[in-house]
């Protein structure tokens, strides 16, 4: 048997370590020269990444990691001078955002035509709220509804990014002259007791209390002391309020509008009869300063009330009005006033399926004349009773909150019955010595059936973000 000698054995091994280190030495050089490392550009999913060029290491966030900005509001504001375009954007990536993010604006009118368009950039940052302000826009039309698009590159780019917690707080919000030029006041405070703060963007918004956004400001700030405190302002030159008196309800009103269609509405027999017919367009006074949420409702009465009542409960303020068009003088029954009766139908609808719950519960009541309807069961001769048989059917609807405005037109009326023993309180009783005059007085009441406005204000204050590149 041939058994090799350990130094030929030992050569070999030298022989074939010296080889392979060779071939190391030669290969190593040709593995540098043609191997490309992974990175987040070479269009290939490699390395640590989630996706392709995305994820892991990368600064690139993958499509299904992220979740589109959210607009929660786009709207169209008018000024004194043109327009504002604002909205309302949220980003809720919580390690995710978009640098200089391209946004379109675009308002259109009721035909879908755009009327006006504005462009800008933001930078989308993690878990917060942007408002997006665009001012001095001038267009011809009227908006009928406002969008806000971002994009479609800039949304394919999320990159990993972080908000820096802000220093900044506010105090002392304060907002004024609504009813005139509405100035909002804030304190900005800079908790850093180290550190300043710098080129701060900060922005307003003002919503009516259903949190509609009924205007949108912004402002900056230059820099803030470490630890001190900055005041900003912003300012508007066009009233919040609808009404003089800053009367926006800060609930919804059920209102049923009571009205006198007896003979006296018809004085001397004019066509259109009057001041019926000046009464009817004076009613329409009070329903145009309803707002949306509000419901209206028509019960029109002479000797007896309408049954059913000329317009049920709802918010479609053009058909009440057009029930308002359609109400005429009683034939057969000139001088008689059924108040009571009126009374107990209005009544009857505010409490009924109709009723917005929680909503406020009121009655405007017109008459030019004395009741005298209906008449004693017992006695026919006895002459309060219409009087008392209408206090009669206020006195629950009163207890349970429902709130009666009495209007008494003209001289032939019992002010004293009306004021005192009708109306929730003699402040509630107006008298319209003309026809001309009911314009007026509706007006004052649909004033002072709501609370004064109550807004809600919020300030954005844009946070600083990391972005990794």
């Amino acid at each position: 048997m041939f058994r090799m000698e350990w130094s030929q054995r030992r050569k070999i091994f030298y022989a074939v370590g010296f080889t392979t280190i060779i071939i190391l030495l030669v290969s190593y050089p040709t593995y540098l020269l043609f191997y490309k490392a992974p990175t987040c550009f070479d269009q290939k999913q490699n390395g640590t990444e989630a996706g392709v060029d995305c994820g892991g290491g990368c600064a690139l966030m993958c499509a299904v990691d992220v979740k589109a900005p959210r607009i929660v509001w786009a709207k169209t504001f008018s000024t004194n001078g043109g327009y504002d375009i604002g909205a309302y954007v949220e980003n809720i990536n919580q390690n995710a955002g978009i640098k200089n993010a391209h946004y379109t604006a675009r308002v259109f009118d009721s035909n879908g035509v755009v009327i006006a368009e504005r462009k800008g950039t933001i930078d989308l940052i993690p878990l917060y709220a942007h408002l997006i302000f665009e001012t001095g826009v001038i267009f011809s039309g009227i908006p009928d509804r406002t969008e806000v698009s971002f994009d479609s590159g800039d949304l394919m780019r999320w990159t990993k990014a972080s908000q820096v917690q802000s220093t900044v707080v506010t105090k002392n919000q304060n907002l004024k002259n609504v009813d005139t030029e509405p100035r909002f006041n804030a304190v900005l405070v800079n908790t850093d007791k180290v550190n300043e703060v710098s080129k701060l963007t900060l922005g307003a918004i003002i919503y009516d209390p259903l949190r509609n956004p009924i205007a949108i400001s912004k402002t900056y700030v230059n820099r803030i002391p470490k630890g001190g405190e900055q005041d900003i302002f912003f300012v508007w030159h066009k009233r919040f309020t609808k009404h003089p008196q800053g009367g926006m309800c800060t609930s919804p009103v059920d209102t049923i509008l009571v009205f006198d269609r007896s003979g006296s509405m018809n004085i001397g027999g004019k066509i259109p009869p009057e001041p019926l017919t000046t009464a009817k367009n004076a009613v329409n006074t009070y329903i145009n300063s309803a707002d949306m949420v509000d419901k209206v409702g028509i019960v029109s009465f002479a000797g007896t009330a309408t049954i059913p009542i000329d317009h049920e409960l709802s918010t479609n303020h053009d058909a009440a009005k057009k029930a308002t068009t359609r109400i005429e003088i009683e034939k057969g029954s000139l001088q008689y006033t059924n108040l009571g009766d009126a009374l107990i139908a209005a009544i009857s609808e505010l409490k009924g399926a109709n009723h917005t719950k929680d909503a406020k519960q009121v009655i405007v009541a017109l008459t030019d004349g004395i009741s005298n309807r209906p008449l004693d069961p017992l006695n026919p001769n006895n002459k309060s009773y219409a009087e008392d048989y209408a206090v009669k059917a206020t006195e629950g609807a009163k207890a349970s909150g429902i709130q009666i405005y009495a209007i008494g037109l003209g001289n032939g009326i019992n002010e004293a019955f009306l004021r005192d023993r009708i109306s929730s309180s003699p402040t509630q009783y107006f008298n319209a010595p003309t026809a001309d005059s009911l314009q007026n007085v509706y007006k004052k009441i649909s004033e002072t059936v709501c609370k004064p406005e109550n807004f809600i204000t919020e300030i954005i204050v844009t946070p600083q973000a990391v972005f990794k590149e």
